[in-house]
């Protein structure tokens, strides 16, 4: 233990994915009740397939914002190299344990 050097617990940005998600869910709104009639006047079946591909959009993101959001990056770095054991996709509460773990073995040892 006394050659593990940090424990890192590193969270995704959800910003990104997060603005895109609101984006996309105000194109299904505005698609499907043709919000922008006084900009282009969208038929029924327009309408339909627009406000489709916007919502497969937005599911999409969604998807992807909730999996940056509960999992997340655990980097432990020993023998002076900085990434020497990556996680991916640990659920962030035992993400934390884990580091927590870490830290009361080396104040141990």
């Amino acid at each position: 233990m006394q050659r593990v050097n940090a424990v890192i617990v590193q969270r995704k940005s959800v910003v990104p994915f997060a603005a895109f998600t609101i984006l996309s869910g105000v194109a299904v709104v505005l698609a499907r009740y043709n919000g922008l009639w006084f900009l282009y006047n969208l038929t029924a079946d327009e309408e339909v397939l627009l406000s489709d591909i916007a919502l497969i959009a937005t599911i999409l993101l969604a998807i992807s914002t909730i999996s940056r959001t509960l999992f997340v990056d655990v980097i432990i770095s020993w023998g002076g190299r900085p990434k020497s054991f990556l996680l991916r996709f640990v659920p962030a509460n035992q993400g934390r344990r884990l580091a927590r773990l870490f830290q009361r073995l080396s104040a141990v040892s």
